[in-house]
């Protein structure tokens, strides 16, 4: 019989937390090490814990401690813990900050039961998880085929600009180039990667080592 998943837990709403565990537990096969109610309360945890977690769920928005600052703890302490972020914030820079910074997943807390263990299955079993990639019928023929597309000078450029804080406007200053010139540009990337945003975008980069983790 395989061991079950360990999965440590950071959420400040208590009836969140225990809701989210109790889905969890109706999947079988998964068992809770560690329950935190803010990012200190998770460290403090971790650092205590004899044994790791497999995986780490834990929201943006905590008191004490947010995800953003325990995220980048994690990285330096335990640079190769499986992360899932699980949270309202849907903003695209929130997503990309995240995951720019080595989150292994997110996910909204609106998702539903089975989208939440479709995401536990793909950050333990390929490191990564965005609903939108996760579904993406292009990129994942491209992921199985191991191929990257081929991308012109700009479009590289772009790529790496759109992991940044930077809007559209300012990267279009930054490049040198018009909005518009941008905005084909950008389609062009959604295209190739099968993608509609540029959370996708990153996401897709990373997955295929054409952009790294800070």
């Amino acid at each position: 019989m395989a061991s079950p998943i360990r999965i440590a837990i950071a959420e400040d709403q208590e009836i969140v937390r225990h809701g989210v565990i109790e889905i969890i537990r109706s999947f079988g096969g998964y068992f809770f090490d560690i329950e935190a109610s803010n990012g200190a309360d998770l460290i403090e945890k971790l650092s205590a814990a004899e044994t790791l977690p497999d995986i780490v769920i834990m929201d943006i928005s905590m008191p004490v401690m947010d995800g953003y600052d325990t995220l980048d703890i994690i990285r330096k302490k335990w640079p190769n813990l499986k992360v899932l972020i699980l949270t309202m914030h849907k903003h695209e820079f929130a997503v990309i900050k995240m995951f720019r910074s080595g989150a292994n997943g997110y996910l909204l807390k609106n998702s539903s039961p089975k989208d939440l263990q479709k995401a536990l299955e793909s950050v333990l079993n390929t490191g990564l998880y965005f609903a939108e990639v996760a579904t993406g019928n292009l990129y994942q023929r491209l992921l199985l085929a191991n191929v990257v597309p081929s991308l012109s000078e700009k479009e590289i450029q772009l790529l790496r600009f759109s992991s940044t804080d930077l809007n559209y406007k300012e990267i279009s200053e930054k490049m040198g180039i018009s909005e518009r010139s941008v905005a084909g540009l950008r389609s062009s990337l959604f295209e190739k990667f099968g993608v509609n945003s540029r959370e996708g975008l990153v996401v897709c980069s990373l997955q295929m080592g054409l952009m790294h983790v800070e």
